[in-house]
Parts: structure tokens; sequence; C-alpha cells
């Protein structure tokens, strides 16, 4: 049960670090809804923590349901192809008025009556994976042929596309990183996964270039590559890299010497966004090198356990899918710390099982019950 316990764990730490974390965010929003009139009762202090809780328990739904989906149903085509359809249709959805909701310039929610707003990214990122085990599996001879790899790159510069119109930067990082392992794990040729890195970034470099020209909605993704590349002196793109200085604060300021559960100073309104994208280091500040070192060996753990099973594993769909299940999870906890701790450009993605959010923390459950799964049945 080791791939149980650590998503417990994770878990239990994600709920510490925002039941401390997000005080002032929490009091700052319920005060901002009471003088709205969209809430009536007292401002709060644990807005996220107790909307948190409720995210827990609505992943234990979906990860329960999703137990008793044998993985052969996801090896099917028509299966996939049928999943593949409506997950595509909830991600156009938020280009729909009415239907998708824009937070902090990025339209990549949709608004579901009786449910909290679904981030659909987060649902497809797992489909991808899903999708592209079972089709490349089945296509794995022809993998190295110039026409299919060709089509291949097609189809996925598009999704790619899609989601730059969001914006949604993080996703297309995600998914860039795990393709190139999808590839090498399916004995792509080294020249072809040079190609696509080549390609990748003249693409960074052209969206760099014209993304601010193009539209304001996209300057954001401009700014943040100029500030992390060099310095800069215009005053928006240093109001967006204001929150990762300070998250560095956070983290080398108390790294030996930390203030304890609680009693840290940057989560009032220094760190923006501290219950989500920045939780990493608006956490440091309380629990230390010691509690960050726990943290990364959790993770680590993961996929050094995963990974020393996987001789084991004799069902080449499972041990593809697991391979890249284990990727999409291990790939977004090295970008976010990345962007904590200012090595990688400002992404907005969250820490996995830690990070307040609904939908993500439900797709990364969704994804350790897999991988369980495919330990379980080896």
């Amino acid at each position: 049960m080791p791939i149980i316990i650590i998503w417990a764990l994770l878990t239990i730490f994600g709920l510490l670090a925002i039941y401390s974390v997000s005080i002032y965010e929490s009091f700052t929003l319920t005060v901002s809804l009471i003088a709205k009139w969209a809430m009536k009762w007292d401002p709060s202090n644990y807005f996220y923590f107790f909307r948190q809780l409720r995210n827990v328990g609505m992943a234990l739904i979906m990860a329960g349901l999703i137990y008793y989906v044998p993985i052969k149903f996801f090896q099917k085509e028509r299966n996939m192809t049928i999943i593949a359809i409506i997950l595509m249709a909830l991600q156009l959805a938020v280009f729909i008025p009415g239907i998708g909701v824009t937070l902090n310039g990025a339209r990549g929610w949709i608004n579901v009556p009786l449910l909290p707003s679904i981030q659909p990214a987060e649902f497809f990122k797992l489909g991808y994976v899903l999708f592209l085990g079972s089709w490349l599996l089945r296509k794995r001879n022809t993998m190295n042929d110039k026409k299919f790899f060709t089509s291949f790159i097609v189809l996925n510069a598009i999704l790619f596309f899609i989601f730059l119109l969001i914006p949604d930067l993080g996703t297309v990082m995600i998914l860039g990183i795990v393709w190139l392992i999808m590839c090498r794990y399916m004995w792509a040729k080294f020249k072809h996964i040079l190609l696509i890195l080549f390609g990748g970034l003249l693409a960074g470099i052209v969206v760099w270039a014209v993304a601010g020209t193009v539209s304001d909605r996209f300057s954001y993704i401009q700014k943040r590559f100029t500030y992390f590349i060099s310095s800069s002196s215009d005053p928006q793109a240093k109001q967006i890299w204001w929150q990762n200085q300070e998250a560095l604060l956070a983290i080398w300021g108390w790294w030996f010497r930390w203030k304890w559960y609680g009693k840290w100073l940057q989560k009032f309104w220094y760190i923006p966004e501290a219950q989500s994208d920045f939780v990493f280091s608006a956490f440091s500040e309380e629990i230390g090198f010691v509690g960050n070192l726990v943290i990364l060996w959790l993770y680590f753990y993961l996929g050094y356990y995963f990974l020393s099973n996987l001789s084991k594993i004799r069902d080449d769909y499972k041990k593809v899918v697991g391979v890249w299940i284990l990727s999409l999870v291990l790939v977004q906890v090295f970008v976010n710390i990345g962007v904590n701790t200012e090595i990688l450009p400002n992404t907005g993605l969250t820490l996995p099982f830690i990070s307040y959010w609904g939908t993500a923390l439900m797709v990364n459950l969704m994804e350790i019950v897999i991988l369980y799964k495919i330990i379980k049945d080896k």
C-alpha cells in the first residue's frame, strides 16, 4: 500500500499547509464576498481550508468510481475515442461566453450547475496519456516512419495551440515534457527527439516575440519570460515577478531556522496565491529544510516505488500508461518547485496533492488510484 500511504501523507501535508497559509487570503476573499452581498455570514480565516476538505471528499468519491473501472476499458479504441471527444468538448467550452470562467487573465474554467468550477485541462492531461498510450502501442511498429511522426507532431501542435489561446502556459509545458518522455519511451529515434526539442524551442521563441503584439491577453507570457531571462525596468513585469521574489525570501530566509507552524509572516499579502501556486514557498517558512526534505522524499519515493516494480508488470499498456501518469505527477512537482525557487518562469501550476484546487486534487487522486491498480494487478 505504499502508493496510497504516500498520497494520504501528502494530502495531510496539504491540509496543514492550507489551514495555516491561507488565513489572509481567506479573510480578504470573504470580506469581499460580504461586501458584494454574495455571502451572509462573518468573515472567515479558514475559507480555503474548509473548501479543501470538501475537495478531498469529492476527490475520494471520484477515486472510488475510477477504482471500479478496469484498466482494459481505457485500452479499447472506441472507449477512448468517446472519452477524447468529451474531454475536447469540455476544453473548447471554456471559450463559450457564459460558460467559460476567466481567472487571472486565463479562461481555463467552466461553470457547471450545482458544482464548483471545473478546470478541463486537468482531466485533459490524464485523458491525453490514456488515449495516446493505447494509440501509440497500436502504432509502435510505425513510430519512426516519417509520415506517422509528422502527423503525430501536427496533432500535438494543434492541441498545444488551443492551450496557448486560453492562455495556459503551464499545461503546454507539462504536456510538452511528458510528450518527450512518451516519444523516448516508445522507442522514437534520438534524431526525432532532437527535432521535437528544436521545434519546441523555436515555437517558444516565436511565442515570446509576438505574444505581446498579438493581444494584451497574451502579453503576460512575454513579460514572464522577459523578466525571467533578465531584470526588467517594466513595472508590470516586475509586478509579475514580485511574488517570485517574495517566495524566495520565504524559502531561503528561514531554510535552516524556521518559525514553526502557524507563525510565519509571508502569508500576509506578501505572497499572492499562497494557498495554490506558491504553497511550497509559503509553507517553507514554517516547516523549514527538514519539512521540505520530507515532502520531497515522499514524491521521490513514489517514483522509486513504482519504477522499481516496473519490471514485474507484464501488460505493455499498463506499463506505458503507468510511466506516463507518474511523469505527469513528477514533472508538475518539478515545475512547481522550480517556479517557487525561480529556476523556471511562472506558469501558474499547482503542487500535486498539496495545493488548493478542486479539479487538480481530484485528478491527482485518480492518477494515484490508476497507479495503485497497475501495481496491484501486476
